[in-house]
């Protein structure tokens, strides 16, 4: 885990901050009252927390959160997962060093990448920027991908995620998902939301320097 109170798993303790991220991020517009999708990894081999699919994110609380294992099925929980399960399945079984992911959609980000020069990578549907924008990526995120649009929800969206995570070097703390969204993945809850905070701040302040004369 990455901050200090995250050194130790702590189920509630962790359950009820991503609660608490996911009505942070509905407050400030980048999740939708059944969009934008959360999780983190349990201490439970092979299983991970998960918030629900179709359910108002402004009343979420940690009882709605489900337990489900890396091949989608239901553990705990009386709801049922998220339907982008198949991507957050996909990043835990490909970076074992990953224990959160948050899903947001930040309207900043979309704009700066789909109006972007991007550059393709070796694997097709991944590409990175082709040129250097006029404020400097934040280096804490790492070397920024972004991913085709695929289907919401399908498993051709899980397997572009899952290969974007396996890209060289692999310090890529956000993936863009073109048309979409974007990921945050990190060693905690905290860092996951740090990177797609931070990522929608950058793009943000470079729409107003572009705005201005």
């Amino acid at each position: 885990m990455s901050c200090k109170a995250c050194s130790v798993y702590n189920e509630n303790f962790f359950k009820q901050e991503l609660v608490s991220c996911v009505r942070t991020f509905f407050s400030k517009g980048m999740v939708s009252v059944g969009g934008g999708n959360h999780s983190f990894r349990s201490d439970q081999p092979g299983r991970i927390w998960i918030t629900p699919s179709g359910y108002p994110r402004s009343h979420l609380v940690p009882d709605d959160l489900l337990l489900i294992d890396l091949d989608g099925n239901v553990v705990h929980g009386s709801l049922r997962p998220t339907i982008e399960m198949p991507f957050h399945t996909e990043v835990y079984k490909v970076r074992p060093d990953i224990n959160a992911v948050c899903h947001i959609h930040n309207p900043y980000t979309q704009g700066f990448f789909l109006a972007s020069k991007l550059a393709p990578t070796d694997i097709d549907g991944i590409y990175t920027l082709a040129d250097k924008p006029p404020i400097e990526f934040p280096k804490v995120l790492g070397n920024p991908v972004a991913i085709e649009y695929r289907q919401l929800g399908s498993k051709a969206l899980g397997r572009a995620v899952g290969m974007a995570c396996r890209l060289e070097p692999k310090s890529a703390g956000v993936i863009i998902l073109l048309n979409h969204g974007a990921i945050g993945i990190g060693r905690c809850i905290h860092e996951a939301r740090f990177q797609v905070d931070l990522l929608e701040e950058w793009a943000r302040c470079l729409a107003v320097l572009k705005g201005l004369p």
